[in-house]
């Protein structure tokens, strides 16, 4: 029988071809030539466009009725206290780790060097830290409503986790209400099925346009920069998240990649957590990862949790005091590291958020914006790498935090061959209460 290919070999099949193709149209004008830009492109566009506004539409009730599912399906608000800070604990030390690799290699290989800008900078203020208390205060939805329609994800959140918690509260009153929620996310993995189909296509037509657009000549000038991005993130994913699985999820990192290869694929081509979080919590339950803890912790680190972001904001820093001359003591580097793994908690899920947010990370420190348009042209190439290291980063720490729960079953994680491609409704039941016996 012919072996059917799966969603993830179709991704990477879509990817190269998409590279190709724009490759081929980027030799015969790219946009210069109007039937391309007229005709072509807009169609490749469609199939990335069609994809995203796919996830968009799943993304947000996705996280809002798996998250107070799986705050309810704790069973004690206790248990969401030890959970909620063991999550908080890994997002904010991968940030500050991830920051501090960027800034140790940056300066060690200096992207910087060789190139001229005009201008110069006498002098880098340090200013007191940028919106923190605006930053507390929009975690917390002011209407509801509107978050869930504007995709506050944030908000979505802290709105889902009180539900949550005052679902528990209520108690045995509040049964069908849970009931009713559990169906209901059951619904949404239903509905990423589907979307699953259309995801090939979308990551060709973005591929095919990016490089039809730029061609493999935006690699050129900024190549020392892209090399020490990639270099920090994979530094950042080879060992530290190694470190992880080893030390305290205690697996197989092999085994692990065999499960996380497909969503972070799905980053890496499409650059938004969001388009590779309904992946990857639909691979969590292979991974024996209950749903209290993958339901919980997989969405708030798409949005939360950006450890490759936090490389880039080290490194562009780094980048453009080299390109002016003005050094950065290390007491600056320190502030750096905190300031970028604060400003990166609450970034939008989505394509070219770093790149935004890297204006206001070089204002507060009292650099030259200028440095930002040398990485613009091709920062989707280096977002790709950011991306997938984010979304790898919620699945290692989801996996640490189930085992440090006592709740990862290993048996189910350890035999990929033997666990189904999709856990059924009697599949997912049978393992929750297995763990729940275990747990008890």
């Amino acid at each position: 029988m012919r072996r059917k290919l799966k969603v993830h070999h179709k991704i990477f099949i879509g990817l190269f071809l998409g590279i190709i193709v724009g490759y081929i149209l980027n030799l015969m004008g790219g946009i210069n030539n109007q039937l391309i830009n007229d005709r072509i492109l807009p169609l490749f566009q469609f199939f990335g466009d069609l994809f995203f506004r796919l996830i968009r539409m799943i993304v947000v009730p996705l996280v809002f009725f798996s998250i107070i599912d799986a705050v309810v399906s704790l069973g004690d608000p206790k248990k969401l206290r030890g959970i909620g800070i063991k999550t908080i604990v890994f997002f904010l030390a991968g940030g500050l780790i991830a920051v501090s690799i960027g800034l140790l290699l940056a300066n060690i290989i200096q992207p910087g060097s060789g190139f001229t800008m005009p201008g110069e900078v006498t002098q880098v203020e340090m200013r007191e830290l940028p919106g923190m208390y605006a930053t507390i205060l929009n975690l917390i939805p002011s209407n509801p409503f509107e978050s869930l329609a504007s995709g506050e994800m944030m908000q979505v959140i802290t709105f889902s986790i009180l539900i949550g918690i005052a679902l528990l509260m209520i108690g045995p009153a509040s049964d069908s209400v849970r009931r009713a929620v559990a169906t209901l996310s059951q619904a949404m993995f239903k509905i990423i099925e589907i979307i699953l189909n259309f995801i090939p296509y979308g990551v060709f037509g973005l591929m095919a346009v990016a490089i039809t657009r730029f061609g493999l000549a935006i690699f050129g000038p900024v190549l020392k920069f892209i090399l020490v991005d990639y270099a920090a993130s994979l530094v950042m994913i080879l060992v530290v998240y190694s470190l992880v699985l080893k030390l305290i999820a205690k697996v197989s990192v092999r085994q692990f990649w065999r499960y996380a290869f497909e969503s972070f694929l799905i980053a890496f081509s499409t650059c938004t957590s969001a388009a590779a979080l309904p992946v990857a919590m639909k691979n969590s339950r292979r991974m024996g990862i209950p749903k209290q803890v993958g339901n919980f912790v997989l969405p708030l680190g798409a949005t939360a949790n950006m450890n490759g972001t936090c490389i880039y904001f080290g490194i562009i820093v780094v980048f453009a005091s080299q390109l002016y001359g003005v050094p950065l003591s290390f007491g600056q580097q320190v502030m750096l590291a905190i300031t970028a793994t604060l400003l990166s908690v609450g970034a939008a899920a989505t394509p070219q958020i770093g790149l935004v947010i890297s204006i206001t990370l070089l204002s507060s420190m009292g650099l030259p914006l200028e440095a930002t348009a040398l990485v613009a042209g091709v920062y989707r190439i280096i977002d790709q790498i950011h991306t997938g290291t984010n979304s790898v980063g919620d699945l290692v720490f989801a996996t640490a935090i189930a085992e440090m729960e006592g709740v990862l079953d290993h048996d189910l994680f350890d035999n990929f061959e033997s666990a189904p491609d999709e856990l059924d409704d009697d599949n997912l039941l049978a393992l929750e209460e297995t763990l729940a016996t275990r747990e008890s």
